[in-house]
C-alpha cells in the first residue's frame, strides 16, 4: 500500500551535501507556486518558475523545503536514518554553515503542482510529527520534506521570524551565522555561466544575525578589480559601510569569524597593495573596533 521514496543527494560541481528524505504515501494532494516575493534571511528566492525546491502552496498556507543548504541557511540541523526516518532540530547560531544555491531547472515549473502526503517517522526537536492528524501535513515534493510555515513550526518549533504582506511578500529570517563559497579561489571570487551562456561574476557573502543586529559581507568585483565599501553593519535598522575592502584574498570558507563579543575580520585600504589590517565589530553596538 506504501512505497518508499528515493534517498536524494543534493549535489554541487565541488561538494556533496547530505542525504534528506522522507517515505511517501500513495495519498496526492495539489499544490501551487507562490505568486508573491520570497526573502529567507533577506536572500531573495523570487524566480520559482526555475527553482529545483520552490515554495509551494497548499491550503493557503505557505510550504517550505527542508533541504540541506535550506535548512543550513535558516539555523536548522537536519539527519535521516532509515529506522529513525527525518530528524529536524534547531542548529547553534553561533556556529558557521555553509549556504549553496541550487542549480535552476532547466524546464519552467508549471504553476500548478502534485505532492505526496508524509507517512514516515518525522522527529522535531525530539517531538515525533503525527501527520496523519496535522491540519496541514508535511508533505514530500521532489523527495524533499516541506513544513507548513504555521506558527506552531516556524515560530515555537525553529525559532524563525517572518512577516507577510501583498507588496513585499513573505520573509522568514533567524539568527544565525552563514556563509556562501562555491570553490576554492585566493580572491574569493566565484566566475560561472548563467542560463543564457553569459559568463559572470557573483560574489562570495558572509552573514551574521542576531536579534536586531546583521552584519555582512559580500565579495564582488568589477572591470576594475574589488568593489570596496562592502561591509554592511545593520543596527536597529539603521546601516553603516565604512571604507575599505573587506574580507579580500581568503580561502573557501567564512569571511569572518564570531570571537565571543566580536566579529573579526580583515580589510584593505588599498587592495593592490595588500595593505591588510585587522577589523573588529561589536556584537553588542554594532561599532567598529
Amino acid at each position: 500500500m506504501f512505497r518508499k521514496c528515493i534517498v536524494t543527494a543534493i549535489t554541487t560541481a565541488l561538494f556533496i551535501a547530505s542525504y534528506t528524505c522522507a517515505f511517501g504515501s500513495n495519498r496526492q494532494v495539489t499544490v501551487t507556486l507562490p505568486s508573491f516575493p520570497v526573502a529567507l534571511n533577506e536572500l531573495r528566492f523570487d524566480n520559482n518558475s526555475y527553482e529545483k525546491y520552490p515554495l509551494l502552496v497548499y491550503k493557503d498556507i505557505t510550504y517550505f523545503p527542508m533541504t540541506y543548504y535550506q535548512s543550513n541557511l535558516l539555523n536548522l540541523n537536519t539527519n535521516w536514518t532509515a529506522e529513525d526516518g527525518l530528524i529536524i532540530v534547531r542548529g547553534n547560531p553561533e556556529i558557521p554553515k555553509e549556504f549553496l544555491y541550487e542549480t535552476p531547472t532547466p524546464n519552467k515549473n508549471n504553476r500548478t503542482q502534485v505532492a505526496t502526503v508524509v507517512d514516515a517517522k518525522v522527529t522535531v526537536n525530539g517531538k515525533v510529527i503525527d501527520n496523519r492528524n496535522e491540519p496541514y501535513p508535511l508533505l514530500i515534493f521532489r523527495d524533499i520534506t516541506y513544513f507548513p510555515l504555521t506558527w506552531r513550526f516556524a515560530v515555537e518549533e525553529f525559532g524563525w521570524y517572518y512577516t507577510f504582506d501583498n507588496t513585499a511578500g513573505l520573509n522568514i529570517s533567524a539568527d544565525n551565522f552563514f556563509y556562501t563559497s562555491n570553490v576554492q579561489t585566493p580572491s574569493a571570487f566565484v566566475n560561472y555561466t548563467n542560463m543564457n551562456g553569459d559568463i559572470f561574476t557573483a560574489g562570495i557573502e558572509t552573514h551574521y544575525i542576531k536579534g536586531n543586529l546583521r552584519v555582512f559581507i559580500k565579495t564582488d568585483t568589477n572591470r576594475l578589480g574589488p568593489v570596496g565599501w562592502n561591509l554592511y553593519i545593520v543596527k536597529n535598522g539603521v546601516e553603516t559601510r565604512p571604507d575599505g575592502w573587506f574580507g579580500y584574498f581568503q580561502g573557501k570558507g567564512p569571511l569572518f569569524t564570531v570571537d565571543g563579543n566580536y566579529i573579526k575580520t580583515s580589510y584593505y585600504t588599498i587592495p593592490e597593495s595588500r595593505d591588510t589590517h585587522p577589523c573588529q565589530v561589536s556584537i553588542e553596538t554594532g561599532q567598529i573596533i
